[in-house]
């Protein structure tokens, strides 16, 4: 009975229900029994962040010591042979359900495995269309990337974009779509609509072509916008944008306007990319510059800092990177030289 006795108080301690009284008790009944004085220090090394391995390994090594030393020793006549080896084999299937059950209680407080994430990217010179596990698609414009679910598991779809990307959402009234990017959070339910997220760009937009969405600034809730088709909104991402430590955006600047008007009614300035054509219109050469790295794959130099805030319009379809240069040069007064990727302008 007390061999039971000292496994019950045992299994108590490790599994940290047992009282007061009960751990005096359990120090009292190994004072008289020292051969069960192992299995505590056995029940002391589980709770070291050792390989759970290690602790079989080493458990065993002590229960085969003390047999090994029992069965050296001497028995009398009168006592059984099973009675002086019965306490440590329940002591050894003791030790195995206590590891057991302490591998278990780790799992458990693990926490639940990230879902895993499917990313896409669409590198310089190139555009990628994509079918997400919706049904909705995208078109991920050069130098960005999107990641998500691969299943949407959660209670919403959420997609994390760099970049710029445009989205046919598929409709679900249940599972709300969220677009975010580093400033941005972008809701909607069943729309198609343009997100500019570029990490080396000054300002952030969005750009509804059909539906609705609504806009929420990062870690500020009340800042929040909502868009109606042919509506976009520039956040400004200047240095006036100061972002605190704890990640909310303060004195953020930001406007709604239209999308921009075009000669060709066709055609949407801001969606114009996923055609395979470079559009701009009231922009600075330095904005466009960057458009242009992205589209032709090269890096653009400003030997003339003055060029930089020249304003630009204009849409490129077929053109390389030489033709645009040289119809840019058609409006404004400038020259360039390209060695391998490099382009080079100066006045």
């Amino acid at each position: 009975m007390k061999a039971e006795r000292i496994l019950e108080l045992m299994a108590r301690k490790a599994g940290r229900a047992a009282g007061k009284a009960e751990l005096e008790e359990l120090e009292q009944l190994l004072a008289e029994n020292p051969d069960y004085r192992f299995l505590e220090n056995v029940l002391d090394t589980v709770e070291a962040p050792v390989q759970d391995t290690a602790v079989v390994r080493d458990g065993w090594e002590k229960i085969e010591a003390v047999l090994q030393t029992s069965a050296q020793t001497p028995e009398k006549p009168e006592t059984p042979v099973m009675s002086a080896r019965r306490p440590f084999r329940w002591a050894a299937a003791a030790v195995l359900l206590v590891v057991a059950g302490t591998s278990m209680w780790r799992m458990a407080r693990k926490k639940p495995a990230a879902p895993a994430l499917q990313q896409i990217s669409a590198p310089m010179g190139s555009t990628i269309k994509a079918l997400l596990p919706d049904g909705t698609q995208v078109w991920i414009n050069a130098g960005s990337q999107i990641s998500y679910d691969a299943r949407f598991a959660g209670k919403s779809r959420d997609v994390n974009v760099t970049g710029e990307v445009f989205f046919d959402v598929a409709a679900d009234d249940n599972k709300p779509f969220i677009v975010h990017s580093d400033n941005l959070a972008i809701q909607v339910l069943g729309t198609s609509f343009n997100v500019k997220a570029y990490g080396d760009d000054q300002k952030a937009e969005v750009a509804v072509i059909t539906g609705k969405v609504q806009v929420m600034m990062r870690n500020s809730p009340e800042k929040k916008v909502v868009l109606l088709p042919r509506e976009k909104l520039v956040l400004s991402l200047d240095q006036q944008t100061i972002i605190h430590e704890d990640d909310s955006i303060q004195h953020v600047s930001f406007r709604v306007q239209e999308l921009a008007s075009s000669k060709d009614p066709g055609l949407v300035m801001e969606t114009a990319w996923r055609h395979q054509k470079l559009a701009f219109m009231n922009e600075t050469f330095a904005e466009v510059a960057r458009k242009m790295e992205r589209q032709f794959n090269v890096n653009i130099v400003f030997e003339d800092e003055t060029l930089k805030k020249e304003i630009l319009s204009g849409v490129f379809e077929k053109e390389d990177v030489n033709k645009a240069l040289r119809l840019l040069q058609m409006t404004t007064g400038f020259h360039y030289r390209i060695v391998q990727q490099q382009v080079y302008l100066s006045r």
